[in-house]
């Protein structure tokens, strides 16, 4: 699991990756009516929330909200779930110093799927053919996103992920 330091360096990276998605996008995700989300790691993530599968993933949890008018209105929360032992053995494969740029590469992936989920909740249940697709034009998004940001070791992490055809 990340220790005090990478658990700071991952706030650093939503932190960042907000700030980026708000322009990329032209959004306020502090606008929690219209971008309900949070991101854990993995000492708080339970059941479904854990996978082997990926470096991260978003869970998606719905719930009903009664309005002020009785009018009870089905609502829904995205969490993004950072795999701390993924990262970490995908980082030790390489090099540690990639481990900031690595994990402002997956919370701003992650955070572009909150926001078109946010906005057009039916990408979220895709066929997985359309969920292939769907991740490639988040990781060119998320290559967009990044490949202005000036910090160390991420234009070494985007040659790495950079989408073909780029």
């Amino acid at each position: 699991m990340f220790d005090r330091k990478q658990r700071f360096w991952v706030g650093e990276a939503l932190e960042t990756s907000e700030d980026l998605a708000e322009r990329f996008f032209q959004v306020d995700l502090e606008d929690y009516n219209r971008f309900p989300f949070d991101l854990q790691t993995l000492a708080h993530l339970r059941g479904p929330e854990k996978t082997r599968q990926a470096l991260a993933q978003v869970c998606k949890y719905e719930y009903k909200k009664e309005e002020v008018s009785q009018k009870v209105k089905k609502k829904s929360f995205y969490r993004i779930c950072l795999q701390d032992d993924k990262i970490l053995e995908t980082v030790s494969k390489d090099v540690a110093s990639i481990l900031k740029p690595l994990l402002l590469y997956i919370v701003a992936h992650e955070l572009i799927h909150v926001i078109r989920f946010s906005l057009d909740p039916g990408k979220f249940h895709l066929s997985p053919k359309e969920r292939k697709s769907e991740e490639k034009d988040v990781h060119r998004m998320t290559y967009d996103l990044l490949k202005s940001v000036k910090k160390p070791k991420i234009d070494i992490l985007l040659e790495r992920y950079r989408p073909l055809g780029i």
